[in-house]
This record gives structure tokens, C-alpha cells and sequence, in this order.
């Protein structure tokens, strides 16, 4: 058995959904289960609409809902032939759209943002490409069916972040899915959507379908869990900087780990957790090009053919705050309040560096709201630097390879880029630096075209 996932970007339009569907049946044979994402920009729109109504602009949240409706309506007409088929799953369109006017018309009237409402609105894009999709895969003569992953992903959310329940969610999936599992029906299913331990609706997070699908492929103790989006693979670097950025065939499962954590973009950050505690591999596909065979990453590998330095990272829009204050010179506690305001206000943070009297921290600058910053004032003098980036280079080769390390700081230097902060660790597989928002094409060119061009892959 496989997982295989597909996001927006593979579902977009009828065209796509259609392409999806032949792929999956030349897997029959491998005994898929399906994960889908909502269509391509429909989870933007649907936040967007639920804004508007906040800002009390009824008018332009219609014109989404339209809009949204009219797209998926556009599809249905062009994939579902059968009249049985298509007189279903429109009425099932028209409810799930009833739904949504009823959640805007909750948040109107509450006046501000409830967490499970939200939730629930969401949830909206998933169930109709889930449906829609099954619906087309039956028309087609497949033996399919869509299948609810709410009541069977349960998880619990804690400021440390969502954990997911693997009990509860092993259990569900016996008692719900067991069945069609042995009679080896199609099951289609949505990413994304989870519930509460408590019943509440709740996400995994935007573009949570690959956790959906590592977390499915962990309790169902698959061979392998395949995501597929638009790119080749995982790249050796952002290819609207490098054009030459180019698929990497293999990948360990910290590697992965360390480039999604750093703002790859193929995979979700959480996604390799589930993979890595089973050891099963994940492959990442391009659906726009299947017959290409993608970056298979697996929990261990020694390939000598392999560069010292595979990929470049980057996660921009990040602050660096500077707290200035002799009592950190003897008070470890002081580290941990800091650490604390920062978590109950939401910030991740990336890197730290500490001096004898200055805590340098640097976060993900994801909002507006500085109220943190009054807080943090109690402690000493704080300075805000924003328009950061920060900046992994990955590989097992960088593992206690100070030389290597001390070529990209020399090349770096030379280059007149200034570096704000470093880290590595003597066994660590990657180096994370700091540096400023209009350094990032010139780093990551420069990085990709000493270390990843030149030498023989």
C-alpha cells in the first residue's frame, strides 16, 4: 500500500484532475489511498472572504463566493458525464456552499473570529475536491469512495504545536476504514482537516495535506508515501533565483527535515516526522511530469557520488530583536521568561545567539502586532532589526567539515554580505546564517555556483 498526495496545484482545474486520475490508475496495482488538497488558491480565497465579512464588506465576500462556487461548478460540468453522478455531487456542492454562507453569517453576527467556525469554513475546499474528484474517479468506472478525515484525524493543540494523537487515530482509521482497506476500495480523503480531542473542528495548518498523508502512512505502516506537487522533486535551490537548480535523486530524512524546516517549499516542515519515526520513505513527484522519478528521501543512506552541499534554503520576512541588559549576565531564568513571552505570542523563533549582557533572537515577522515587544521592554533595552533572512545550506557533508564552513564565511565576506548571525554544530548537516533581505539572490547564487555546480554530482 501507498499514499499518495496531491496538492492544489495537481487539482487545479478539470484538465489537472483529469491527468491526477491517470496517473493514479497506472498505481493501482500498488494499492493507493488518496490525499487531496483543496484546487489550487481556494483556501486563500475562502480566508479572504471570511476578512471581508470581519470588515463588514458583504458585497466583496459575494463576489468570492461566486466566484468559487462558478470555478467548481465549471468543473463538474466538464468531468461528470453520468447523470446519477453529476446530479449528486452537485447537490452536495450546493449544500457545502450553504454551509459557507452560514459561517459568514455567524462570523457577522458574533463580530469577531471564532476558531472553530474558522475551521469549519475552511474545511469547505477539501471536501469539494475530495468529492468532486471521487465522483469523476466513479464515472471513469473506478471503484472509489470519499471518505471523512475528521473523525479520524484527532489531534491536540498545544502552544508547542499539534500533536497527533496516533492512538486515536490508529483506532479510527480500524473502525472506519478497515472494511474498504480489505475489500481494496479507492479510498479518496482530505489533507489539511482535524478534529479536536473534544469533537471541536480544527486544521493541521496551511498546506498541512503532507502531514496528512506522513501521519496516514505511519499508521497504516505503508511501503512508501508519495507527494505530488509541481516541481521535479526537492531542488538544489529556489529556481526563480537559480535556473539551474536542478532535482536531487536522494535525500536523508534530516536533510529533508532541515531545508522544509528552512523554507523549502516542496514539503510541509512537519511532514517527515511520522515518515522518519516508521522509516518509511517519502518520494516526492511532480504531477506535471510523472514519468520523472523525483526525490526519494530515506532514513538512511551512504552515496559517495553525492556533493558535500545538496541544497540552499531560505525563509524570508524574519526580525532579529536584540535584548540588552546586564542581569543576563547571571540569570538563566531571565532566558526562560524571554522564551516564554515569545511562545505566548506565537513567534517562532529560528536562532539565538547570547553574549554576557545581549540575547540576539531571531523570529518569523508574521504579523503587524508588536505587542510583544512591551513586554519584552521589562527586561532591558530592545532593538528591532527587520528585513532578515535567514539562510541553511544543507548536506551531510557540511558534518564537521569546518573547512567547508570557513569557504562559504570567506566567500560570503569577500562579497561584501554581512552576516548577522551563525550557527553550526560540529555534527549538525547544515549551516544557518543571517543575513539582509536585498543580499538573498546574490547568496544563493554565489552558494550554488561554488559549491553545487562545480564538482561532479
Amino acid at each position: 500500500m501507498i499514499i499518495m498526495k496531491f496538492g492544489g496545484s495537481s487539482i487545479k482545474d478539470a484538465a489537472a484532475m483529469q491527468s491526477v486520475a491517470r496517473i493514479i490508475e497506472e498505481r493501482l496495482d500498488q494499492k493507493p489511498l488518496i490525499v487531496l488538497s483543496a484546487l489550487g488558491g481556494v483556501t486563500d480565497q475562502l480566508i479572504e472572504a471570511h476578512q471581508r465579512i470581519l470588515s463588514r464588506e458583504d458585497n466583496k465576500a459575494e463576489q468570492i463566493l461566486k466566484a468559487l462556487y462558478n470555478r467548481h461548478k465549471n468543473i463538474i460540468d466538464e468531468l461528470i458525464s453520468d447523470p446519477m453522478l453529476y446530479d449528486e455531487i452537485s447537490t452536495y456542492m450546493n449544500a457545502e456552499f450553504q454551509k459557507v454562507r452560514t459561517f459568514l453569517n455567524a462570523t457577522r453576527a458574533i463580530k469577531v473570529e471564532s476558531p472553530e467556525i474558522y475551521s469549519s469554513l475552511l474545511s469547505t475546499g477539501e471536501l469539494l475536491s475530495t468529492h468532486i474528484f471521487n465522483s469523476y474517479l466513479r464515472c471513469k468506472g473506478i471503484q472509489s469512495i470519499c471518505q471523512d478525515i475528521r473523525p479520524i484525524m484527532i489531534i491536540d493543540t498545544k502552544s508547542s504545536g499539534i500533536i497527533p494523537l496516533m492512538q486515536d487515530i490508529s483506532r479510527e482509521v480500524q473502525i472506519h476504514w478497515q472494511h474498504h482497506i480489505e475489500q481494496e476500495d479507492l479510498i479518496v480523503t482530505q489533507g489539511f482537516l482535524a478534529t479536536t480531542r473534544n469533537g471541536a473542528p480544527t486544521t493541521l495548518g496551511r498546506d498541512g495535506s503532507d502531514y496528512t498523508a506522513s501521519i496516514l502512512g505511519a499508521v497504516l505502516k505503508v511501503r512508501e508515501i508519495q507527494i505530488w506537487s509541481d516541481v521535479d522533486g526537492i531542488l538544489s535551490a529556489d529556481p526563480s533565483i537559480v535556473t539551474g537548480a536542478h532535482p536531487l535523486p536522494f535525500m536523508t530524512f534530516e536533510e529533508a527535515c532541515e531545508l522544509a524546516y528552512f523554507g523549502a517549499r516542496v514539503l510541509h516542515p512537519a511532514t517527515i516526522q511520522p515518515a522518519l519515526d516508521h522509516g518509511i520513505p517519502v518520494r516526492v513527484l511532480n504531477s506535471h511530469h510523472p514519468q520523472e522519478k523525483g526525490t526519494l528521501i530515506l532514513p538512511d543512506y551512504k552515496d559517495t557520488g553525492q556533493k558535500l552541499i545538496k541544497s540552499i534554503a531560505y525563509k524570508e520576512n524574519i526580525l532579529l530583536v536584540i535584548i540588552e541588559s546586564s542581569d543576563l549576565l547571571l540569570s538563566p531564568k531571565l532566558i526562560e521568561e524571554i522564551f516564554q513571552i515569545f511562545t505566548d505570542h506565537g513567534k517562532k523563533v529560528y536562532a539565538i545567539t547570547k553574549s554576557a549582557t545581549k540575547l540576539s533572537v531571531t523570529i518569523q515577522n508574521n504579523s503587524d502586532s508588536y505587542a510583544f515587544i512591551d513586554e519584552l521592554k521589562q527586561f532591558g533595552t530592545v532593538h528591532l532589526e527587520p528585513g532578515k533572512v535567514v539562510v541553511s545550506v544543507v548536506g551531510e557533508g557540511m558534518k564537521g567539515n569546518l573547512e567547508l564552513t570557513w569557504q562559504i564565511i570567506r566567500m560570503l565576506h569577500q562579497n561584501a554580505i554581512k552576516l548577522e548571525l551563525i550557527s553550526q554544530f560540529a555534527n549538525q548537516i547544515s549551516m544557518m546564517f543571517i543575513i539582509g533581505e536585498e543580499d538573498i539572490e546574490k547568496t544563493v547564487k554565489m552558494i550554488h555556483t561554488e559549491f553545487i555546480e562545480t564538482k561532479e554530482f
